[in-house]
């Protein structure tokens, strides 16, 4: 039997609700895409930042204490979600893989269920467990699940659209979710994403799932954004640029013949601020040894932006005598407006509270969430016009405390 095509959503039919939302990496994507969007966070300083930049946040609850049927997300039909990875970012020794192997197998506990009340049971015996285990974060992982099958037995109404993103160890939980996604009526699939591919001024790779619901259609082929830049590789060449965008080279739009960009560098995205040209020195993926700590220059997209980002230090390149390039002087840390657009979140974003740093290092970048929203919901790249909302984004009021974050 052939079934029809499934069509893409239009805007004003959208509505998302952001599970684990942080500081809003997603939802101001959103906004400027002109989607409505709704936020579960628990964490009050993180929430302080939501209600300085204006993004709807739901009450003070986590995601364990809402479902599909509350009141504030209940006309939601779009799911999205990044859950806690911290139990998943040892996945290289015993322990991370045991996580891995939990949350697979306690997943499958709940597939297949056609009826709410052998879901709610299998569920009750799903929480026991998690309940027990060493690292509580582990289990948040499942909340997505119990979110998108208590949406189809208990509310009566599938997600429309569901998009996960985690870290890329994290990739085997998404493919199995993908097959018990399919079996739910779901064209589902599962890929890493870079971020410098598509002009975040960043390495940073995201695990991420994308599913669309689409009874008869499960193996349907799941469209995912296409690159627009240059992938960054330790010592390649970064391409020539065809345009100079000295007028804000982090946000301009793709080409319009496909042809892939060069990489966006931290000089570009931190012109107004830094010379130009300087050495970050990372502490990330170091453990601590100063002998493995990486460098990268200023032509180069910043190492992977964490909560720790202000341990990175940056240092003046200059000539040397022979001609080659040396480090100079040590400059000042990064700052958290500085931080924010190496994720590509907006110059004037309103970071809140004392645990900015945090914040800024665990969102999902905000350019990064235009890509996948827009294939996603759309079916289509990035209108041009949302680069521009991004980079010139203001909160419509800024809080006067600017000292408590500074």
């Amino acid at each position: 039997m052939t079934h029809p095509p499934h069509r893409s959503l239009q805007p004003a039919q959208i509505h998302i609700v952001d599970l684990f939302a942080g500081p809003g990496g997603l939802d101001i994507a959103a906004t400027i895409m002109g989607l409505k969007s709704i936020g579960v966070e628990w964490d009050d300083a993180t929430r302080a930042t939501r209600k300085a930049a204006g993004l709807l946040t739901t009450a003070e609850k986590d995601v364990a204490e809402l479902g599909p049927c509350d009141p504030e997300v209940v006309g939601a039909n779009v799911l999205t979600g990044g859950p806690p990875c911290q139990s998943f970012s040892v996945a290289g020794n015993r322990k991370g893989h045991k996580a891995l192997d939990d949350v697979k197998r306690l997943a499958t506990c709940l597939a297949d269920h056609e009826d709410l009340a052998s879901f709610e049971a299998a569920w009750k015996e799903v929480k026991a467990e998690t309940d027990l285990m060493s690292d509580e974060r582990t289990g948040l992982v499942l909340q997505p699940l119990r979110w998108i099958m208590e949406a189809k037995l208990k509310r009566g109404r599938p997600y429309d659209v569901i998009v996960l993103e985690q870290v890329p160890t994290v990739l085997p939980v998404w493919k199995h979710y993908v097959e018990i996604l399919r079996r739910t009526g779901y064209a589902a699939d599962a890929h890493v994403l870079h971020s410098e591919d598509f002009g975040v001024p960043q390495t940073r790779r995201r695990a991420v799932l994308i599913a669309q619901y689409d009874p008869g259609n499960e193996r349907r082929k799941v469209r995912f954004p296409e690159a627009t830049h240059q992938r960054y590789r330790k010592g390649a060449e970064r391409l020539t640029a065809k345009d100079d965008h000295q007028d804000g080279s982090l946000f301009p739009p793709p080409h319009d013949d496909g042809e892939i960009k060069p990489w966006v560098s931290m000089g570009d995205a931190l012109d107004a601020t830094r010379p130009h040209e300087f050495v970050m020195v990372s502490n990330y993926g170091s453990g601590g040894d100063p002998k493995k700590r990486g460098r990268r220059n200023s032509v180069d997209p910043a190492p992977t932006i964490t909560g720790k980002v202000r341990r990175n230090r940056l240092f003046l390149l200059k000539e040397a005598e022979s001609g080659a390039k040396d480090v100079g002087e040590e400059l000042d840390r990064l700052t958290f407006p500085e931080a924010g657009l190496l994720q590509s979140f907006p110059v004037a974003y309103p970071w809140r509270s004392t645990d900015v740093a945090q914040q800024i290092g665990n969102a999902i970048p905000p350019r990064l969430s235009l890509h996948i929203l827009s294939m996603a919901l759309l079916r289509e790249p990035p209108q041009g016009k949302w680069y521009a909302l991004l980079k010139d984004w203001k909160p419509e009021s800024l809080a006067t405390d600017e000292a408590e974050y500074a």
